[in-house]
């Protein structure tokens, strides 16, 4: 059995939140102190405070450039409010110590060298990697969008062991259409975004790319207001 630490911040926030949720339940069998436990609940609650400050943060940013742009080059359309900052929630969790990989892995280290830890409690834990192959005909994307610093969709979506994505768009959700193919994440639709004042719905969706043929199952369809 091998061990398994998610390489993203999000995949890892998740890995993290999940062997924290449940490893009280084989605290004593794996020979574990109420301490550890403990501990890599707090890095958990810190990790997963500080991802969704960073996503928050991003975010304004990301609108206050589209603001300054739009400020500087923008038609005849008004100009809105200032973007407000973010309202991170309170109380914020406490500080731990840096370095909450290494005292993950130690700690998984440490359950995996235990007689009573099973393969059962390493899949339930969430630490043990896949021994399932690969197959691309099972692959279906996931995706989110955010806006580009000129407040265009960005697309951002995992490539795993896929060659790409086949990117489809719809205008009113149900009519789509093949828009481009993108081979390395994210991707920003640069279609021309409404007039001034105006502002539409825009709805997306995607497949794998393999062996440059289509492969797997579509992907949940997402959609986003853009404004002129």
């Amino acid at each position: 059995m091998k061990m398994y630490i998610e390489t993203t911040d999000d995949g890892f926030s998740a890995q993290l939140k999940n062997f924290s949720d449940k490893i009280v339940n084989f605290t004593t069998i794996l020979g574990l102190s109420d301490a550890e436990v403990q501990g890599v609940k707090k890095d958990a609650t810190l990790f997963a405070y500080v991802m969704g400050g960073m996503y928050a943060y991003r975010s304004t940013a990301l609108n206050y450039t589209a603001y300054k742009d739009l400020l500087r080059y923008g038609g005849d359309g008004t100009l809105g409010a200032l973007p407000v900052a973010p309202t991170l929630p309170t109380p914020a969790p406490s500080v731990t110590a840096a370095n909450v990989q290494a005292r993950f892995s130690a700690l998984v280290q440490k359950c995996m060298l235990s007689p009573n830890f099973t393969e059962a409690i390493g899949q339930d834990l969430g630490i043990l990697g896949s021994n399932t192959p690969f197959n691309p005909q099972d692959g279906k994307p996931t995706f989110k969008i955010e806006f580009s610093s000129g407040g265009h969709p960005n697309l951002v979506w995992k490539k795993g062991k896929f060659q790409g994505v086949d990117i489809h768009k719809s205008l009113d959700g149900v009519n789509f259409t093949r828009l481009d193919k993108d081979f390395s994440p994210d991707f920003i639709d640069k279609t021309d975004l409404p007039d001034a004042g105006k502002s539409a719905v825009w709805y997306y969706k995607m497949i794998y790319l393999y062996k440059d043929e289509i492969v797997g199952n579509w992907s949940d369809v997402a959609s986003v207001t853009v404004s002129g």
